[in-house]
């Protein structure tokens, strides 16, 4: 069922299983109350691991729901209890939830703000009183839900993941939170804010400009300053998806974006080059410092890998193997299997002072010469 989360989300779930046990072992509570406490515990995690996988936060709100209504039905049946639910911890959860993000960078984020929760009651069952871990108890869930939240407010700029400015964001209200200054709260917080969202206005502006908006790779723009700036031997790949335009007429333009994309991904995990977006359905790869022999072993094996790259598109989509797995016997009829090849040309620079242009075109030359041998091959310019 949960075969979703990476194994980061699971060591994360091990590890709050394993910190909010160990302070009921070091205080010998009786087993009766420690199922009493195991009872929500149980249940919050459940409903937010249900909730991650079926990218669902109707779950974590039952989880929720749960937290703030047991221990009011515990007491009232006079049985002892050690969960602490402090006001604004309720706050931040539900906030949360109304953020939601359904994404790899909100699981894990997710996963971490329960850590910092119950991590927080450990600390506050244990009655530490240490003025450190006094702070700590105040940490956890202000500043790990700023997260996913300064992450949202960045995305509403550009979309894209990152984790600088939620980290700001969380030391801004952490401290807001945590720690006496001599600034009231609300002016600090306006300060971070601002600051936020002008980073988030300038790196918009920057990935607008040296970003590929669907692949994310590096735009033809950064290639030319990347090049302007290179020394030493280096070696300029072009690379054009073979056929793409019949690709796109027969399965769609959704379909063809899918099939950029994951070559751009293929690209990314070429060890010793850098990817870029050229235009279109071409990409280029710069090699630096290695030898011919082995810039081109290593273009033969890309391209035998995307070549034997496993493609499946249902309703005008590419489809991943596990979705594969969880659809109906009656839908997997429509599924059609599809097969991409590349044609490369190389091209190394000739010393440092061959312009850029020079290069690229050497290379584009050789590109040509392999789309008119046959294509799905490389040739050497």
């Amino acid at each position: 069922m949960f075969r979703e989360l990476s194994p980061v989300a699971w060591g994360c779930v091990v590890v709050v299983c394993v910190v909010v046990g160990l302070p009921w072992w070091q205080q010998q509570l009786t087993p009766h109350t420690v199922a009493v406490d195991l009872i929500p515990i149980t249940v919050l995690l459940l409903s937010t691991l249900t909730a991650l996988r079926f990218r669902q936060p109707i779950y974590s709100y039952l989880g929720v729901l749960l937290l703030v209504l047991f221990p009011f039905h515990v007491e009232s049946l006079g049985i002892e209890h050690h969960l602490s639910l402090r006001p604004q911890d309720l706050y931040l959860l539900i906030a949360f939830n109304l953020l939601w993000l359904p994404s790899s960078a909100a699981t894990f984020s997710y996963l971490l703000i329960w850590f910092g929760f119950l991590l927080g009651q450990c600390l506050m069952l244990q009655n530490l009183a240490n003025s450190w871990l006094d702070l700590a108890t105040k940490l956890p869930s202000e500043f790990l839900l700023m997260l996913p939240a300064g992450r949202f407010v960045f995305g509403l700029f550009n979309g894209e993941r990152s984790y600088l400015i939620p980290l700001i964001l969380g030391s801004m209200a952490w401290l807001v939170v945590a720690w006496p200054m001599p600034w009231p709260g609300p002016v600090l917080l306006f300060i971070g804010m601002s600051l936020i969202l002008m980073l988030a206005v300038f790196d918009g502006a920057y990935r607008l400009a040296f970003r590929d908006g669907l692949t994310g790779l590096p735009a033809r723009r950064t290639l030319d300053g990347d090049m302007a700036y290179s020394g030493g031997r280096i070696h300029v790949v072009m690379i054009d998806v073979d056929h793409f335009k019949e690709f796109n007429d027969r399965f769609g333009h959704n379909t063809g974006d899918d099939v950029l994309c994951v070559v751009a991904d293929t690209l990314r995990k070429v060890k010793g080059a850098k990817a870029y977006r050229y235009g279109g359905e071409e990409f280029t790869l710069v090699f630096k410092n290695l030898p011919r022999d082995e810039v081109l072993l290593t273009l033969d094996k890309l391209r035998k890998s995307i070549e034997q790259m496993p493609l499946l598109v249902a309703n005008g989509r590419l489809l991943e193997r596990r979705q594969l797995l969880l659809m109906r016997n009656k839908d997997k009829e429509s599924v059609e299997r599809a097969q991409i090849t590349v044609s490369l040309g190389v091209a190394q620079r000739h010393g440092q002072h061959e312009s850029v242009k020079s290069v690229i075109k050497r290379a584009d030359k050789a590109l040509y010469r392999a789309k008119q041998d046959g294509r799905n091959q490389w040739v050497l310019g």
